[in-house]
């Protein structure tokens, strides 16, 4: 049985499962904070806004993750307290900062607008449709005109999913931390209705 439901209808099983599915898509991306897939885990498990982020479940199991963020609100917010057990200091105080500035900026420009801030599968389900049935479920079930996204140009795969489910390259920046960490340039995508 396959179904998708919000973290906050999911028992904690269910929510630690959909955090690892995160921390395993995005640990490259996080590694500055950590490399440390448990410390990212207890770090994320209480930064996600649990009404904006999605679950895919399979016979039970989250194997796939999706959070969305409006013209209001992202759904990651740093828990301070946490982060500063990670990296303390006035080194942690600074990254944080910065983090929480690049992640609390909304994407979206209007009400009828959402934007994919994540999405992401596990790797023993990657290929399978799990990354289309999420993103058709956005498309399909909550009423958006408009669905925006990035991906990063060394992440060609996603890429060509996103075009092929209809999404339209908008803009393309060059950004010179993405470059540096090795995924290149932020390609932003929308689908419209």
């Amino acid at each position: 049985m396959k179904e998708i439901k919000r973290l906050s209808e999911l028992d904690e099983k269910q929510v630690n499962q959909s955090i690892n599915v995160f921390v395993e898509g995005f640990h490259n991306v996080f590694a500055s904070i950590s490399k440390d897939k448990e410390i990212l885990h207890k770090l994320f498990k209480s930064s996600f806004d649990y009404e904006m982020t999605y679950a895919y479940l399979q016979d039970g199991e989250a194997v796939g993750i999706l959070s969305l963020a409006d013209y209001k609100a992202r759904p990651l917010k740093l828990n301070k307290e946490i982060f500063m057990e990670i990296m303390s200091g006035f080194i942690g105080n600074l990254v944080y900062s910065q983090i929480c500035k690049a992640l609390e900026k909304p994407h979206a420009i209007n009400s009828q607008e959402i934007f994919i801030d994540y999405i992401a599968t596990s790797p023993m389900c990657r290929s399978k449709g799990i990354g289309t049935q999420l993103i058709e479920f956005v498309r399909d079930t909550l009423g958006y005109k408009h669905i925006a996204l990035e991906v990063f140009s060394k992440n060609q795969r996603a890429k060509e999913l996103y075009e092929r489910l209809g999404f339209k390259v908008t803009n393309v920046k060059r950004d010179l931390v993405t470059i540096f960490q090795g995924f290149g340039k932020r390609i932003f995508m929308r689908f419209d209705s």
